[in-house]
């Protein structure tokens, strides 16, 4: 039985994403291990996602382990990729594809408080800023926005403190760690409402680009419909050249091997 070892993050989302990935894998009759890598935005936790730049700050220390061989298969957050990845290195697998939606997560009361007061809500993504801003624009609803780092549990924990009015988070990562939502108010946000991501609630499992048979593998745990929803959504980001820095949304309604593309995009 061959040993296979995967790189990935290691907060307690990325932990589920690799343990969903080694699972698939086993089921293929690998031995897998994983390796934990501490990347660039998970070191550091004060600057702005849009401050720390947008060439990949939670990818690139990952995609070194395979560089340097120490890993046969990283696995990302296809949100996280930038738009090039390391020469020699592909994406050959999307084995998941969990729920794509925006949550926008307040405090009990906090909705009533908007009338007279702006709700402060916590979000660094110029995205969701943009497109919350243009939800909120009705009388008597006034919205400022703070910028927030930290992991699912930790944002949660500033809300409860009142440190925000309210949060936004992907419903994907909610439901992987089944994050504790009890007290608070949660609002699931249409894809008309508020475009995900590109490949937001995908995984992406890449590895090196002469590894035939890791490239074979990745493609046996990948659903077909994964493969068109990526290169949809992927194909449009890597044609602006967007980054973290960019408003952008772009997500693929797959319905038998048809697409419905919502797309919002601003400088």
């Amino acid at each position: 039985m061959r040993e296979l070892c995967i790189a990935g993050r290691g907060s307690r989302l990325a932990m589920a994403q690799n343990e969903l990935v080694k699972k698939l894998l086993e089921k293929e009759g690998y031995k897998v291990n994983i390796l934990t890598v501490s990347t660039k935005g998970d070191r550091d936790r004060k600057s702005s996602v849009t401050a720390l730049g947008g060439n990949g700050p939670f990818v690139r220390d990952v995609e070194k382990a395979l560089l340097s061989k120490e890993a046969d298969i990283a696995v990302h957050c296809v949100k996280d990729l930038p738009y090039e990845m390391a020469p020699g290195l592909c994406i050959a697998g999307m084995p998941d594809a969990a729920d794509p939606r925006d949550c926008l997560i307040l405090r009990p009361g906090s909705a009533g408080k908007a009338a007279d007061n702006p709700l402060t809500i916590g979000t660094g993504s110029p995205r969701r800023i943009s497109q919350l801003r243009a939800l909120s624009g009705k009388p008597g609803m006034q919205v400022e926005f703070k910028d927030i780092r930290g992991n699912i549990t930790t944002r949660l924990d500033k809300l409860r403190r009142g440190e925000y009015d309210g949060i936004v988070l992907a419903r994907s990562g909610l439901d992987r760690i089944g994050a504790d939502l009890s007290g608070l108010e949660v609002r699931i946000l249409e894809p008309e409402e508020m475009i995900p991501a590109v490949g937001q609630g995908m995984l992406a499992c890449e590895c090196r680009e002469s590894d035939a048979e890791m490239r074979a593998l990745l493609d046996r745990i990948t659903p077909p419909e994964n493969y068109l929803r990526y290169e949809i959504e992927r194909g449009i980001f890597c044609r602006f050249r967007c980054d973290c820095r960019s408003a952008v949304g772009i997500y693929a309604r797959i319905s038998q091997n048809s697409a419905n593309l919502l797309l919002m995009y601003e400088e």
